[in-house]
């Protein structure tokens, strides 16, 4: 048994799902909300026989490893070692031997070298000297430094890239990290006369970097971060979670902000639970990560947020996600790291004095509208109300619901008429879109679906028996779903060796590219079918009769295709036609 094997047989998939979302058992499954899309109706599926989930409206799923890499935000090897560690295994050999791991740890390799280079030249190098000047305006002081592995980038051609090809490192390697930029003339280096920000994932891995221009009359952008890699993505990293990680687990909350001396500039201020998005939105990525630490947010970003639709997502993510959603609004200076060196006390106070989402959203529609005439109730009931009505708690949207009245001087059933147009808005528009995805997704028709379907039944209810009544129906070799006909191939098979049947032995000896279709059926959500055998059986005989019926058409279609061409078919296509009759007037 290899490693991997032996910590999915030795964890408990009920175990390790259950302590992040609330478990229901439906028949032989466990069903609950998705924990990594917005439901209001259970499709997310797990069966503790196959040790395997799905989520049958966003598509994810797979074994107990994939969902530690999707709730926790983590890589392969990670997932798998946090699992071993809990389950008491020792992992022998390594999992990272893979080209793509190999390359990751490349780059990351060389990464931590380029920091090194970039901190030693602002440290201990006179080259680094306009550098150091420039922070101690900023008042960065060098313990800071240290910390947040500051650095600075020479302004010349190609320093880094002569330095890392010293250390054994090629141009090519070098492009895929994001350090060097290739042209005609040879790489050169990406950043060139900055003070370098390290960007760390919150394991302290060196993914990439952030330079800020220290002239100010340079034609090029203020700031330059390092693009797309296999190990940076910016939507998945907050710069400094490595250092604030255990200060935000403390505190039960993080302080999100916007740049990288925001960050450094509380630090200094001892407000230690503090990271950057490196913009104003919150991402799916971001959420993930720091409900890992923390259930409360409390956002002092540099724009008023509630005019940023990209910002409005992000909140969005994160109320789904349960946080709870908080605004500090700095009464001095411009952003937070002004506050934060201006009066930290007053600092302090603001983040301590950070008011609930909602609250916040009330008071700048109420600050950029007039609430008393009637142009701006309607600027402020049409920001106000799509964001309530998304509200899912009722108390909660009550409160406000009666809030915006008293503001506006209206009634709450003229408020709450308001929303739900606003909700049946939303849900009309998010149907279509989900509609759409879905039907792109599963690149499936209703024939493909309802083969699937006879499937999962199949598999769920009593195989033996139901087998034998499919095979009086149906012919296997007509079905159009390659994957579903292998597995009933491969089903007639086991049952020719086997007297009972066993879904982890039958899906031992399945070619493994049939495990995915096979887990998709195998977790459909029938449960109150298997509750009920006479409405089971009744379901099972009308899917059998529906995709009979189907069958005959698509083969009456093309013998009246062939017949078209001059063939002579018209007495096949008769004995199709009566065997369509009797189907559709059963006796």
């Amino acid at each position: 048994m290899s490693d991997i094997d032996e910590v999915k047989t030795r964890t408990d998939i009920i175990g390790v799902i259950s302590a992040r979302v609330t478990l229901k058992k439906a028949g032989r499954h466990w069903k609950a909300l998705c924990p990594f899309h917005s439901e209001k109706t259970p499709s997310f599926i797990v069966s503790p026989e196959r040790q395997s989930w799905k989520c049958f409206g966003c598509g994810k799923g797979g074994s107990v490893i994939d969902f530690v890499m999707e709730s926790e935000h983590v890589d392969f090897v990670e997932a798998l070692e946090t699992l071993a560690e809990k389950a008491g295994v020792k992992l022998e050999r390594r999992v990272t031997d893979t080209p793509e791991s190999r390359l990751k740890e490349k780059i990351l390799t060389a990464n931590h070298l380029a920091s090194e280079f970039y901190h030693f030249l602002l440290t201990k190098h006179a080259v680094g000297e306009k550098a150091r000047s420039y922070l101690k305006t900023r008042g960065v002081t060098d313990k800071t430094i240290k910390t947040f592995s500051l650095g600075y980038s020479p302004n010349s051609w190609d320093g880094l890239l002569k330095y890392l090809k010293k250390k054994g490192y090629d141009e090519a390697i070098l492009t895929q990290a994001g350090l060097i930029v290739s042209s005609n003339r040879g790489g050169y280096d990406r950043f060139r006369g900055r003070v370098m920000f390290t960007l760390k994932d919150h394991r302290g891995n060196v993914v990439g970097f952030s330079g800020r221009l220290l002239d100010p009359d340079a034609k090029e952008a203020k700031y330059i971060n390092t693009s797309e890699t296999l190990v940076y993505s910016k939507s998945n990293v907050l710069y400094g979670l490595d250092v604030t990680k255990a200060a935000i687990q403390k505190e039960n909350e993080a302080i999100v902000m916007e740049g990288e001396f925001d960050v450094i500039s509380s630090f200094q201020a001892g407000v230690g639970n503090v990271i950057a998005i490196k913009g104003s939105a919150l991402t799916e990525g971001h959420v993930n990560l720091l409900r890992r630490f923390a259930d409360r947010l409390v956002l002092a970003l540099d724009s008023d947020i509630a005019g940023d639709a990209a910002a409005r997502r992000g909140i969005e993510i994160a109320d789904r996600a349960g946080m709870d959603i908080r605004v500090a609004t700095m009464t001095t200076g411009k952003d937070p790291d002004d506050a934060a060196r201006e009066n930290p006390g007053q600092f302090k106070k603001a983040l301590k004095g950070a008011e609930p989402i909602y609250d916040y959203f009330i008071a700048s529609a109420t600050k950029r509208y007039d609430a008393k005439d009637s142009f701006g109730k309607r600027k402020i009931s049409d920001e106000l109300l799509p964001v309530i009505a998304k509200i899912e708690n009722p108390i909660v949207q009550g409160h406000y619901v009666k809030k915006i009245a008293v503001t506006l001087g209206v009634s709450e059933d003229a408020v709450g008429d308001g929303m739900r147009k606003a909700a049946r808005s939303q849900v009309t528009g998010r149907k279509e879109k989900e509609s759409s995805t879905q039907e792109n997704k599963k690149g499936r028709g209703r024939e493909e679906n309802l083969e699937l379907y006879v499937l999962a039944i199949l598999l769920q209810g009593k195989t033996i028996e139901l087998y034998e009544e499919f095979k009086e129906t149906l012919n296997f070799a007509e079905l159009t779903v390659s994957s579903v006909r292998q597995i009933i191939e491969h089903i007639d098979r086991y049952l020719k060796d086997h007297k009972v049947f066993l879904i982890k032995d039958f899906a031992d000896q399945l070619p493994h590219e049939l495990t995915s279709t096979l887990d998709e059926a195998f977790l459909w959500d029938i449960a109150d079918l298997l509750d009920d055998e006479e409405h089971l059986h009744k379901e099972w005989t009308k899917a059998l009769i529906a995709l009979s019926r189907s069958n005959l058409r698509r083969r009456m279609g093309g013998l009246s295709r062939e017949i078209t061409d001059g063939n002579d078919k018209s007495f096949e296509l008769r004995a199709l036609t009566q065997k369509l009759k009797t189907l559709d007037n059963p006796r």
